[in-house]
């Protein structure tokens, strides 16, 4: 494999807790325990990112820069891998019986992630490759950093300046902080509470619509995995990009920098303009947004995103029409502007294939 230079995005996750769990706890359910957690850590992340190695309580991944282009996304994965992590390890705890100090110290583990952008080469030596350069000696001496001991979080998101800069975010609700790293000098960094994070995300009401509910309803099968499949769907540029040009999409409101619960885009379709609100917002899984025009409400969609077993993603979207006619009479006229004017099935099929081409390519 030649040395060639790539630029791209880093990501370690790092179990919090894991030595002193260890050394206190029967090693056989212990292991046990470590090794579903990891699973689910690896589930998640290698649905997007490459992962380059276990390293113990660790997991080490990177994807190059040309496989990402909507800014939310890897900080999105890192928030649902979270998610996961402390789901897991919930039903674990409440699943067992046993009294062990490996099934009653379950809690006192905690999940945190550092993520970064720079340069590194795939190295290598006989049957063995490796990942090296500054950016990769850097994002593991973050690992030793002054987060908890500043904040008391045991979870969170660091985010290096270089990341932030790269990506053109303004994360707000951070807390930010220079660490001196020997050798390689200050660096910035901007961290995310993940308990925080994982409180909005289980506090927050569910709102999706039932395919009993919808006027109409399209499934379309894309070869790529779900977090990629989600950019092709929620990022604006991506949908002018497979829609034909029938409408204009547009980014708007972001609230706290990014697009989420609040946010908001515009969609221009002749002489009118509608306003698309997001109203549920969960990565990797599902969306519903709500329309209007002139301040009415029109529209409510869900996109539903459910993994296929070849890798690939099923995307289901559910459309509800607000206008007083009669039900049958609205569907058979939902129908007919969505596929016979809007060509929305040949649209769908385009991303599909797009996104499918793009993914190949950087790969």
């Amino acid at each position: 494999m030649s040395a060639v230079t790539q630029h791209g995005y880093l990501v370690i996750a790092d179990i919090s807790g894991y030595t002193s769990y260890v050394a206190g706890t029967e090693l056989e359910h212990s292991h046990e325990i470590l090794s579903d957690l990891l699973e689910t850590i690896c589930a998640r992340i290698e649905s997007l990112l490459t992962i380059h190695k276990l390293e113990g309580d660790a997991v080490f991944a990177y994807i190059p820069e040309s496989k990402v282009t909507r800014a939310e996304t890897i900080l999105e994965l890192m928030e649902s891998t979270y998610a996961a992590f402390r789901d897991k390890q919930i039903s674990i705890k409440r699943a067992t019986t046993c009294t062990c100090n490996a099934c009653r110290n379950i809690p006192s583990l905690d999940l945190k992630f550092i993520a970064h952008h720079g340069d590194y080469i795939l190295q290598q030596v006989r049957d063995i490759r490796e990942l090296v350069g500054t950016d990769v000696n850097l994002i593991h001496r973050l690992l030793k950093n002054r987060v908890t001991e500043a904040t008391g979080w045991r979870a969170y998101m660091l985010l290096t300046e270089k990341y932030l800069e790269h990506l053109a975010l303004d994360v707000e609700k951070t807390h930010r902080q220079t660490e001196e790293v020997e050798h390689l000098g200050s660096v910035n960094t901007f961290s995310v509470d993940l308990h925080a994070r994982y409180k909005e995300f289980s506090d927050a009401r569910r709102i999706m619509l039932d395919e009993k509910d919808a006027d109409f309803i399209l499934r379309s099968d894309f070869p790529t995995p779900p977090a990629v499949t989600w950019e092709w769907i929620q990022d604006p540029v991506r949908r002018n990009q497979w829609m034909g040009g029938h409408v204009h999409w547009s980014a708007a409101e972001r609230p706290n920098g990014r697009a989420g619960v609040g946010s908001s885009n515009h969609c221009a379709h002749g002489k009118t303009y509608s306003v698309e609100v997001m109203v549920d917002w969960r990565p990797f899984e599902y969306s519903t947004a709500e329309s209007f025009e002139n301040g009415k409400k029109t529209v409510t969609e869900t996109f539903r995103f459910e993994p296929l077993p070849n890798g690939g993603t099923r995307v289901t979207d559910l459309i509800q029409m607000h206008m007083s006619l009669p039900r049958l009479i609205r569907k058979a006229m939902v129908k007919y502007v969505m596929i016979n004017q809007h060509h929305f099935d040949q649209a769908m099929e385009t991303a599909a294939r797009m996104a499918g081409e793009e993914y190949a390519k950087a790969s």
